[in-house]
């Protein structure tokens, strides 16, 4: 019923103001968000008499031409009777909003939003609150804002079960992580005390609001503004505040984390692990959640795969947390769980304390296939996140699920933590539907295994040019292969565009005939081969190359179609990395193992493969013909036309 209210109010906003203005004009939201919280507190027996003698619901609308001054005085006084909404509501969005669209707002929330007797009930005021967000500013791609689906916060919550002590969210957004553990709590006749910090000025202010019409803040949590890294609020002795429990969904791939900060951190929250790697910052926010738990804490966060598998210093700080024994557990989890983005993420469970039983081991669970879909997105159903909780509580063995791994294996893989690895049964998607591959009988049983690096140079290619030089190119300008130029295999010659490169060596990033190129980021797999062509053509950033030592003992075709196998697709998933799109190396290319065969044996399984692609292209070209046929005897045959190439 609440439901229903909210959207109608939403429709009748957009009759107000243009859907368009209302994306841009964030502040609009802000404002409105701010009244109906004013509107509770009105109703609410802590404010309401205060309130109410300076204005009424009633009064207010007919405010015309005055409104602001009065809703100024309200804001006022309520900030006063509670000083932790200090600069909520009379803030930047207050100060900017004009009479005429504050007179607007007012009316359509008094006329279209909830009664008095509804702003009693606090469900209809959480329901009324969190669909406006919904409706106006989660399905936006005006506001920028991705939010942590709800199946992901009850999986955190669940995996943690937060029912006494504190609980922490440093990148809090608008608190429903916060929310959402307090209900949890109090739905189990428990009580905890969140906290959180928000370094954008509008959510932080949502997340205020979020936490007063919950009936959290003051009493039972806060949420302070600014950036955790440089400048965490919640500060004990000098030192990060410690909790009992922290649930993080921080951003990914940040960039101007603040390393020069981090250097010399009086908070000493890298010492022990060192610094993330300065372009990077998901360790930053890791190594923050650590250095904020108590002894006895544990953390759930929600981790951009990259961050399992990447080198040099995040791979030194996956081991020291590994040495420290304070990974517990860790669950991959499907692509596309946030909207705009296909990115992979896995939950990193952290326990300072593991019980004796867990010392010296993680427990990976492979939860990739957990999952339910609209036309644009998948999502966590109840019976998925039930599911990966028991079996984080049963901490056993699970065929193709659940897998306890000891640190010294995960030692032996370099401190990679992707649980792919970890399998002996690994299932994949292929065009063939869905294949198990046996990975321990692979590495056991296959015969004349190389590696491809001791078959292969192998050589990510030439960084492009920034925008400013494209635009005033210094220097010869050379054909670049990208992405783009390659479709179903084949380089599209005649679309590669000439660039200004500046490199030492040009002739070891030309692509050279019979070089395979491997793209290296993205969701989309796309291999080629390099033909004979005439001139000098470079091979960008995106692509890595694996260059043979010798084509006389190696088809480049045989590498292709291995690299295109399940198995192949296998080592493209256990070693993607990247914090927004899958990312390869040439360490992780060169890593690649396969069966050698002699060359008459290649060429026999080439010639295979090209006989059964050859039998689809003749059943579909037969297909298309019998399709039009059948169009003809419709009728509308001739009304169709087959566009030519």
């Amino acid at each position: 019923m609440t439901r229903d209210k909210a959207l109608q109010f939403v429709s009748e906003l957009e009759n107000q103001f243009d859907k368009k203005v209302i994306e841009v004009e964030k502040g609009l939201t802000v404002e409105l968000l701010k009244l109906h919280a004013l509107f509770f507190a009105m109703e609410n027996e802590k404010y309401g008499e205060k309130l109410t003698k300076l204005a009424t619901r009633e009064e207010l609308r007919d405010l015309r031409g005055s409104v602001k001054e009065v809703i100024y005085s309200l804001y006022s006084m309520l900030e006063n009777m509670e000083p932790s909404l200090s600069n909520v509501f009379l803030n930047d969005t207050f100060k900017s909003i004009d009479e005429a669209t504050l007179y607007k707002l007012v009316v359509l929330i008094e006329r279209y939003g909830l009664t008095k007797a509804e702003y009693q009930n606090n469900q209809a005021v959480v329901g009324f609150f969190n669909t406006l967000i919904e409706e106006v500013i989660a399905s936006s791609k005006g506001y920028g804002y991705d939010f942590t689906p709800d199946g992901l916060i009850q999986l955190m919550i669940q995996s943690l079960k937060p029912m006494k002590g504190s609980v922490y969210d440093g990148t809090a957004g608008i608190a429903n992580i916060l929310v959402s553990a307090y209900k949890y709590a109090k739905e189990q006749g428990k009580d905890i005390t969140v906290y959180g910090q928000e370094m954008n000025k509008e959510l932080y202010v949502i997340a205020k609001l979020n936490l007063f019409i919950n009936n959290i803040l003051p009493e039972n949590g806060d949420i302070q503004l600014g950036d955790t890294i440089r400048d965490p609020k919640w500060l004990e002795n000098g030192c990060v505040m410690q909790f009992d429990y922290i649930m993080m969904n921080f951003p990914f791939g940040v960039r101007d984390w603040g390393y020069e900060f981090a250097v010399n951190d009086p908070y000493h929250r890298f010492e022990l692990y060192d610094r993330p790697p300065k372009s990077q910052g998901d360790y930053a926010f890791i190594l923050h959640a650590l250095a904020s738990l108590k002894k006895e804490g544990k953390a759930a966060l929600i981790v951009p795969f990259g961050t399992l598998v990447r080198g040099a210093v995040e791979e030194r700080i996956r081991k020291a947390m590994l040495k420290d024994d304070v990974i517990e557990s860790i669950i991959s989890l499907p692509t596309n769980l946030f909207s705009g983005t296909g990115i992979q993420v896995a939950l990193l469970i952290l326990n300072k304390n593991k019980p004796n039983h867990k010392k010296g081991r993680v427990q990976f669970i492979n939860a990739e296939g957990d999952y339910e879909r609209t036309r644009t997105q998948k999502y966590l159903k109840p019976e998925h996140i039930h599911k990966i909780i028991e079996t984080l509580e049963a901490y056993e063995n699970r065929e193709r699920y659940s897998r306890i791994v000891s640190i010294d294996e995960i030692a032996e893989n370099n401190g990679v933590l992707n649980p792919a690895l970890y399998f002996v049964h690994v299932e994949l998607d292929t065009e063939f539907g869905k294949v198990v591959f046996n990975k321990k009988k692979y590495e056991s049983e296959a015969k004349n295994l190389v590696q491809i690096g001791e078959i292969a140079e192998v050589i990510r290619g030439v960084n492009l040019p920034s925008r400013r030089q494209i635009e005033n190119p210094d220097g010869e300008l050379f054909p670049v292969i990208q992405i783009r130029d390659i479709e179903n295999g084949e380089i599209q010659f005649e679309k590669i565009e000439k660039l200004p490169i500046q490199t030492r060596d040009i002739q070891r990033v030309t692509a050279q005939p019979g070089d395979i190129l491997v793209s290296s980021r993205g969701t989309q797999q796309k291999i080629a081969i390099v033909p004979e062509y005439d001139g000098t053509i470079l091979v960008s950033n995106m692509f890595i190359i694996i260059r043979l030592h010798s084509d006389q003992e190696i088809n480049p075709i045989y590498i292709k179609r291995f690299l295109e196998s399940p198995v192949g697709q296998y080592f493209f998933e256990a070693h993607q990395s990247g914090s927004i799109a899958t990312v390869l190396t040439p360490n992780d290319i060169k890593s690649i193992e396969l069966p050698l065969l002699p060359i008459e044996k290649q060429n026999e399984m080439i010639k295979q493969l090209e006989e059964a692609d050859e039998l689809i292209r003749k059943a579909y070209e037969e297909r298309k013909k019998k399709y039009f046929d059948a169009y003809e005897k419709f009728g509308i045959g001739a009304f169709i036309r087959q566009m030519t190439e």
